[in-house]
Order: structure tokens, then C-alpha cells, then sequence
């Protein structure tokens, strides 16, 4: 296999190409409201920060690619996670995407809430301490993920939602007055 076959069989590779496309529909969809960036580095899972212009309204994406169906007609996307650390924050969410290398384009997009993600997916128990979630979804419409399914032009509208629904229903923060500022972290109260 020559070295250009090997990087184009590569997952990292297709991962990062669906981000980017994820990225670019967002921010042309919502029409100039939306802004993203990403993290140096992926330690928390969160591939993309896309931003409400013009103020600090923001949501934090994951997103997962396949570039195919199984043999069962389904897209699948696996979440491999510490049994005691399952992100439920309302910004965050999971972007499932089928990527089509023919046209260069994402197919197919689900636009899931990090808690209706670990509600919905299967779920398997490793012997490591993880837990890997599966979105499993069948080709032809899935009754479970049908409702997070959104179009190219559809994903930025979808985002400002939820990055506005995620700013109403969190509760604002104040400093404790006990807190002393010198050299700690700010211990935030709800």
C-alpha cells in the first residue's frame, strides 16, 4: 500500500475534513450570526466552539464521521467515555455526519444534546472503566434520531437554537463574597 493509500484510509483524516465542513454549513446556514473555532487540543472532546456572534453565547460540538453504512444498512458513530465522566452540559453536543468523498460533501448531519445522546445510544459496559455509547441509526430513517437529523442549510439555524436555549436555561453565576481572588480559581455559586 503506498503511503497516500494509507492516509486516505486514515479515520483522523476524514474526522478532521467532516469538522471543517461542519464549520463552514454552520456558519454560512445562520447567516453571519455564527462564528467557530477549534481547540488546540482535543483532551475534553470537543472538536469545534461555535460561537453566537456578539456576545459570549457559545456551544461546544463533538463531531463523528463515518464515510459509509455497515452491512446492516445503518450509520454508527461510537463515544468511548469514563463511567463517571458523561458530559451532560446543554452546550455540548454530538454532530453526527455520513461524509460522501465522491461529491465532497456531508450527506447526512444529526444534531444531538449531549444528554438525549446518552439517553438514546446503545449502551456497552468495557472492561476498562469506559462506556461506549453507539449511535446506530438505519439508513432509511430511525424513529430514535430522526428528530436531531438537519440539513446543510439547516445546521446553522440549529445551532443558534440551541446556543440559545443553552443560555436561558443556565443559571446565572455570582462570586461569593467568602472567595479570595489572590492566586486561586474563583469558586462560582449558582
Amino acid at each position: 500500500m503506498t503511503p497516500s493509500q494509507v492516509l486516505h484510509k486514515n479515520d483522523k483524516l476524514w474526522g478532521a475534513v467532516a469538522e471543517a465542513l461542519v464549520a463552514a454549513y454552520a456558519m454560512i446556514s445562520a447567516g453571519g450570526k455564527l462564528t467557530s473555532y477549534r481547540p488546540m487540543t482535543d483532551v475534553d472532546g470537543k472538536d469545534i466552539i461555535i460561537d453566537l456572534a456578539g456576545g459570549f453565547r457559545d456551544l461546544y460540538a463533538q463531531v463523528k464521521c463515518t464515510t459509509g453504512v455497515t452491512r446492516n444498512r445503518r450509520f454508527g458513530g461510537t463515544v468511548r467515555l469514563r463511567r463517571d465522566h458523561a458530559p451532560v452540559d446543554p452546550k455540548f453536543v454530538y454532530i453526527f455526519t455520513v461524509l460522501d468523498r465522491v461529491k465532497m460533501e456531508l450527506s447526512r448531519i444529526w444534531v444531538v444534546p449531549a444528554a438525549d445522546f446518552y439517553r438514546r445510544a446503545y449502551r456497552t459496559t468495557l472492561s476498562n472503566g469506559m462506556v461506549q455509547f453507539n449511535f446506530d441509526c438505519r439508513v432509511s430513517g430511525d424513529e430514535k434520531w430522526d428528530e436531531f437529523e438537519v440539513s446543510r442549510q439547516e445546521l446553522g439555524p440549529r445551532l443558534v437554537q440551541l446556543i440559545t436555549r443553552a443560555s436561558k436555561t443556565r443559571r446565572r453565576t455570582h462570586i461569593d463574597d467568602r472567595d479570595q481572588v489572590a492566586g486561586r480559581w474563583l469558586r462560582l455559586v449558582a
